[in-house]
């Protein structure tokens, strides 16, 4: 039997876990809070003396996860609500793609220093995101089929480049340091937007929470939900952006006291209510998704936590009039 590729996996998974994500998509609106505005930056050069290159051996170098820091000039955002924007995540035989858009993959592996391209069937999802994206999805499917060099730069990101093209990675847990939250920004009131789950098999499952009463609360020297204040803990914010949880109570496997989060479950890959705050007592790792909004997570899971207003627009029976309304749940 043919096993499938590693990019097979996470579309299948992509594509099971959008069938059942009924409240919360598995590319969700809800999260797309924000948006930075893209941002270009001069190519690296390699040839200059200062820059000290290493070509990468195999892809058994560089397996894994690796964000897009900049391609072809243009510098995608790093996170688009809970799950990475833009990412070349090299596997066995091939890299699996994303920019800020659709997924998609090369088959081939990295041999001395190049990535040599194999044949065989692309898979792509099919999301419609205007002309200047998907344009950027075709320059970087395709990218690979050119059989770009690999090289590894003394910081340890890696340098792809394929004629005057280039591709600059650089591994998620480093880069998410360039947007850590200073702790005077942490302090306040945050309302909850939704948590998703990461999949193991890949892909991601979420639901929303913009309609759950209560707030995180950060003070500087405990934080917890305001509707279940049993479950506050005292924690460090570390240089790292990490929340560190060093006092408080413990946590019941499920809200059995805690009624704003008590919820049955109905489908074991969707997340709970309550898997908030076994986010928050398991040291979660705090990084700005955009001005008001952050992303609260561990290697399981992730919380979007927001302090932008909620407005919607209502109108009267007849259409006649529009009036803007808080749609903010309640405090």
């Amino acid at each position: 039997m043919q096993q499938s590729s590693p990019l097979e996996r996470f579309i299948c998974a992509l594509g099971a876990t959008c069938a059942t994500a009924t409240l919360f998509a598995c590319v969700p609106a809800v999260q797309q809070l924000g948006e930075p505005a893209p941002v270009t930056a001069a190519p690296v050069d390699p040839s200059r003396a200062t820059v000290q290159v290493e070509p990468v051996a195999s892809s058994q170098d560089i397996l894994g996860e690796w964000d897009i820091v900049n391609f072809d000039g243009h510098e995608p955002h790093r996170l688009s609500g809970s799950t990475r924007a833009a990412f070349a995540d090299f596997g066995d035989k091939g890299v699996s793609l994303q920019i800020e858009c659709n997924y998609s993959g090369a088959s081939g592996a990295v041999r001395d220093g190049r990535f040599v391209s194999s044949p065989g069937q692309r898979f792509q999802t099919e999301i419609g995101c205007g002309p200047e994206r998907e344009e950027r999805d075709r320059q970087l499917f395709t990218f690979f089929d050119r059989n770009p060099s690999v090289e590894r730069l003394p910081d340890g990101r890696l340098l792809l480049t394929a004629g005057e093209t280039q591709l600059l990675l650089e591994r998620p847990a480093q880069r998410r340091l360039a947007n850590l939250l200073p702790p005077q920004e942490l302090l306040g009131e945050w309302r909850m937007v939704g948590i998703t789950h990461y999949l193991e098999q890949g892909g991601h499952a979420g639901i929303g929470l913009s309609e759950v009463p209560g707030r995180i609360v950060f003070d500087g020297i405990e934080v917890g939900y305001s509707r279940c204040p049993q479950y506050q803990i005292a924690y460090r914010y570390t240089e790292a952006g990490v929340v560190e949880k060093i006092g408080g109570a413990a946590l019941p496997p499920s809200a059995t006291d805690c009624e704003p989060l008590t919820e049955e479950p109905f489908n074991p890959d969707m997340p709970l209510r309550w898997d908030v705050m076994k986010v928050l007592h398991s040291d979660p790792r705090l990084e700005k998704v955009d001005d008001d909004t952050i992303l609260m997570s561990t290697d399981r899971y992730g919380v979007l936590l927001t302090k932008a207003p909620c407005e919607s627009l209502e109108q009267n029976d007849d259409h006649s009039m529009t009036r803007v309304v808080d749609c903010a749940s309640p405090r």
